[in-house]
């Protein structure tokens, strides 16, 4: 049978570099030993990208008090990135501008997919986009939290 992604629970999270919707430039590395990270991939064929983003934007206070980044992974240019952010308008969500498909290619996700990535940096879990995503997300950011906390409380001293 043939895996749906390139990625593994446990393995290793692709490096990604991408310019983001608020003129950043982010990669993998910048989030090791900080925060957790959840990669949001909507489907390449998503009709209405508004209403697959709109449910995180809405919920980033959350991710925010768990101290998980979301980043949405878009195949865009970072003009259009910014652009969208601007017209759907999306307030907290940042988007990844991932022009030549790259991010998409290393993760290799089928239709819509989250990745978490933990503080070192390997995949913690996969969850399709739908319905529950944002509370199926939130759920693994719960199980992270610990790690998290010590981390920051670490890393303040």
């Amino acid at each position: 049978m043939e895996s749906t992604t390139f990625v593994s629970i446990g393995s290793p999270a692709p490096d990604f570099r991408a310019p983001t919707s608020n003129g950043q430039t982010l990669d993998r590395n910048s989030f090791l030993g900080k925060v957790p990270v959840a990669l949001v991939f909507p489907a390449l064929d998503t009709p209405d990208l508004t209403a697959v983003l709109e449910p995180f934007d809405t919920r980033m206070v959350e991710f925010g008090h768990r101290r998980m980044q979301v980043l949405a992974v878009v195949d865009e240019s970072a003009r259009t990135v910014r652009e969208l952010a601007e017209r759907i308008p999306l307030h907290a969500l940042t988007l990844l501008a991932d022009q030549d498909g790259s991010i998409r290619e290393s993760y290799a996700p089928e239709g819509g997919r989250c990745f978490v990535m933990d503080l070192t940096g390997r995949v913690q879990a996969t969850v399709p986009l739908g319905p529950d995503a944002v509370d199926e997300l939130l759920r693994h950011a719960d199980t992270l939290a610990p790690e998290t906390r010590a981390a920051t409380e670490h890393g303040a001293r």
